[in-house]
């Protein structure tokens, strides 16, 4: 008999350790972060945000788009979050995987922030010499302001080798006219941002094609120049890779469009982590708080420190993302 109570104790203690720890468990959210600083940014504030108050654990895995968006759709928590889906880039997956109509297994954030791309110069060519418009680079007057090598045309950057941004800007230059005027040195990122610095330093006036959220806009002084808004009677590109005689087909003679840039996470996590699911669902970040997060990275600062110090010194904007999270 003793033998018998014996181990109906020790089945019922088992029983209660077993459902204690199923109790306590966690659910793991699993972040996957491409491959920039502003994603390293919002990858490691939501996992500080998440672990501290919504009581999840988080990691974070490096993962490339196609792979997030797969992951997020099978909702198997292999990957939950996206955490800088940027639109129109991503436009195919976000009509696959997110847009009324589709699967619909993949949801984002109700306030995206927007971001921009176009022709930029330091402040000081706007104050000294009046540069405000993309336009007045067709003007061989003020061309000659960024000759750097004294063949009395300018010099401008366009972008790197191989991005198809670039080639959009060379389309732009002729939509304008100052492809007439103005000279491309399309070098790598890297090279330019140190040519930028020097001429900065020196007050030489430099113009360069750049987009906004990024580090150089804390940095340095940089103004975008004017051009129409983006229509897309004005806005033409054909890549390289569509048609050979791809610059003959091409015309852009506007801006391009504006992005917005979301959080994007599973549907899954509404049954997951419902607290979860609802931070996210409310979490919105803003340009120049993502310009600095980006420099700071881009200046060697750890994201995990960067991120538990921008959390703890703005509990006001936190508290709102986790307004009504029960």
């Amino acid at each position: 008999m003793k033998r018998f109570q014996h181990a109906l104790m020790a089945a019922w203690a088992a029983a209660f350790l077993g459902a204690s720890a199923t109790a306590m468990a966690k659910e793991t959210i699993v972040i996957g972060d491409v491959s920039w600083e502003a994603s390293h940014a919002v990858s490691n504030v939501l996992k500080v945000i998440i672990e501290s108050r919504l009581g999840a654990d988080v990691k974070i895995i490096p993962a490339d788009q196609a792979a997030i968006f797969a992951a997020m759709d099978k909702g198997d928590g292999s990957i939950d979050v996206h955490p800088e889906l940027w639109l129109p880039a991503q436009a195919d997956r976000h009509a696959k995987f997110v847009a009324a109509g589709s699967k619909e297994t993949v949801l984002v954030n109700d306030k995206p922030y927007t971001g921009s791309d176009g022709l930029f110069v330091p402040g000081f060519v706007q104050d000294k010499y009046g540069v405000k418009s993309v336009q007045q680079l067709a003007d061989p007057k003020i061309a000659k302001l960024f000759d750097t090598d004294g063949s009395g045309k300018g010099s401008y950057w366009p972008g790197a080798p191989g991005w198809n941004g670039t080639n959009i800007e060379l389309m732009r230059a002729k939509g304008y006219g100052y492809d007439k005027t103005m000279k491309p040195f399309i070098v790598s990122d890297a090279v330019m941002r140190a040519e930028l610095a020097k001429a900065v330093s020196a007050q030489k006036p430099f113009v360069l094609y750049f987009w906004e959220p990024e580090g150089l806009f804390k940095k340095f002084d940089l103004r975008k120049l004017e051009q129409p808004a983006h229509n897309e009677s004005c806005h033409k590109m054909v890549q390289p890779q569509e048609a050979p005689d791809w610059q003959d087909k091409a015309r852009i003679a506007c801006a391009s469009p504006a992005s917005t840039i979301h959080v994007a996470y599973s549907k899954s996590l509404h049954k997951r982590a419902p607290k979860v699911a609802q931070f996210l669902k409310q979490v919105s970040f803003d340009v120049p708080t993502m310009n600095e997060w980006i420099l700071r990275i881009t200046d060697k600062t750890d994201p995990a420190a960067l991120a538990k110090e921008w959390v703890a010194a703005n509990p006001d904007k936190v508290n709102a993302w986790l307004a009504g999270v029960k």
